[in-house]
């Protein structure tokens, strides 16, 4: 087995002064923390919040400690969000070649190819082909404990897939987070996941798919931050064909001076009334 490097949670920890024994109360037991800070397992996704959570860390410093900068998660994603709004489809591609012949196709190159394939699919509101889509499913359906890299690939490949077939993992992650009962809301992840399904149900016009995630949407547990919030007031708008409510979500944009948003408005807009 792979020896994980989880010093981070130690020196956290004792640096808060909080004993084993605490954080176990927390995470199941002292010996889980003992075998997580001595690299014997790899915590699965809700114990990493937890953790992060409770020692005051975030998730990226936690996987940066274990993997080192090669791992780093947001700068990868950063950097496709910006190729995105670029419509930079001839760098995606060269970064997707570069990829597909890696030397070592391990699950991290595997996991970022598929992300830089997403992204390309997303710029035109795509279904993935047939090929592209069994190697996702396959993948998703081997898996019974979901750990975060897992969440990651799920939410940046969401927009490729048909969310009829989606929406099954999405109800396994989130049984998976009401699993813990002290757990009182979801994190962040968790309402960006619900945010995206929302935009490729109305793209792909799956209007049971689009009711379910706005329930969704109206859940205590769900605390939506402003750029949620603000994507959610444009896509019910668009589902809705509600001029007012679009309107004042470029509005909103317009008093943030949040151009990026509004071209990413612009371009959901094109590509839906095409379709209408």
């Amino acid at each position: 087995m792979k020896e994980f490097r989880s010093n981070i949670i130690k020196e956290k920890r004792k640096l808060r002064s909080i004993s084993q024994a605490q954080l176990g109360d927390i995470v199941g037991s002292q010996a889980m923390v003992s075998r997580i800070e001595n690299g014997q397992i790899l915590p699965n996704a809700q114990t990493i919040f937890i953790l992060c959570s409770k020692l005051e860390i975030t998730v990226e410093e936690y996987f940066y400690s274990i993997f080192g900068p090669t791992q780093n998660t947001t700068i990868f994603r950063s950097k496709l969000n910006e190729l995105y709004l670029q419509g930079n489809i001839a760098e995606l591609q060269k970064i997707f070649s570069q990829y597909k012949h890696h030397k070592s196709l391990n699950i991290e190159t595997k996991h970022r190819m598929l992300m830089v394939k997403s992204t390309i699919y997303h710029l035109s509101f795509k279904l993935a082909d047939a090929t592209d889509q069994n190697i996702l499913f396959s993948y998703f359906d081997q898996i019974i404990n979901w750990q975060l890299y897992d969440i990651y690939l799920f939410q940046a490949t969401i927009n490729m897939l048909s969310v009829k077939k989606t929406k099954s993992y999405f109800l396994d992650i989130l049984s998976q987070y009401n699993s813990e009962s002290n757990v009182m809301c979801y994190p962040k992840t968790i309402t960006s996941i619900i945010i995206i399904f929302l935009e490729t149900s109305i793209m792909q016009k799956e209007s049971d798919v689009i009711i379910f995630f706005l329930h969704k949407l109206e859940m205590k547990k769900i605390s939506l931050n402003t750029n949620q919030k603000l994507w959610k007031l444009f896509l019910t708008g668009v589902y809705n064909n509600n001029e007012k409510k679009i309107k004042e979500a470029y509005s909103i944009t317009e008093y943030l001076n949040d151009t990026d948003t509004s071209q990413l408005f612009n371009r959901i807009l094109s590509y839906y009334n095409k379709k209408t």
